[in-house]
């Protein structure tokens, strides 16, 4: 009987003790990365956000984040005909696991590894003709790409954080992805999270 009042008192002693830690064990992210994509002209925002757990006083944090990225570009025009925009489409879907090499308690350097999962959608320019024939006086033909498909691949990023109270805090990051069919991306940004 002794035995079970003890466990009890001690399971309730722990969980007080963990309730009054003042950071939590999860975060939740809303950021945006300046990102490049395989053409020199394609770099623009992508919208992201994280849900991510925090284990070992903070020194590990696993993470999922999901983003949407859309570029438009205009094109030149080939003999007075406007081609129409090139138009970039990116659904994200990222899982990482980052260790922290600072052990303090509002700042975080943190290094990481994961796999990636890109829904990408294009439509491109790719050149154009002109049409002639013994017959007609002659026509434009517009070539056109249309991409569509997931492409996965790793990825390593790095990312600073500082607490600015215990529950709010601001990061800015630096990420490099690598995907298959979709070539090499990089990623820059920042953002805000919140611990819960």
């Amino acid at each position: 009987m002794n035995r079970y009042i003890l466990l009890i008192g001690s399971l309730l002693l722990s969980g007080t003790l963990q309730a009054q830690s003042p950071y939590g064990r999860s975060s939740v992210r809303l950021g945006a990365d300046l990102t490049s994509l395989d053409a020199p002209d394609a770099v623009g925002t992508r919208y992201m956000g994280r849900l991510a757990r925090h284990f070992k006083n903070d020194r590990i944090v696993v993470a999922a984040e999901a983003g949407y990225l859309y570029i438009s570009t205009l094109t030149q025009l080939f003999n007075g005909i406007d081609p129409g925009p090139n138009r970039r489409e990116r659904f994200t879907a990222d899982a990482t696991v980052f260790y922290d090499f600072l052990r303090h308690p509002r700042h975080a350097l943190r290094l990481g590894v994961g796999v990636s999962a890109w829904y990408r959608r294009e439509n491109t320019y790719r050149g154009a003709r002109i049409l002639s024939s013994p017959s007609s006086t002659g026509g434009v033909a517009i070539d056109r790409q249309q991409l569509h498909g997931l492409n996965t691949g790793g990825h390593l990023a790095t990312e600073y954080e500082w607490l600015f109270n215990s529950r709010w805090g601001l990061d800015v990051r630096l990420r490099v992805a690598n995907l298959k069919g979709a070539g090499i991306s990089s990623m820059l940004g920042g953002g805000i999270s919140h611990r819960f």
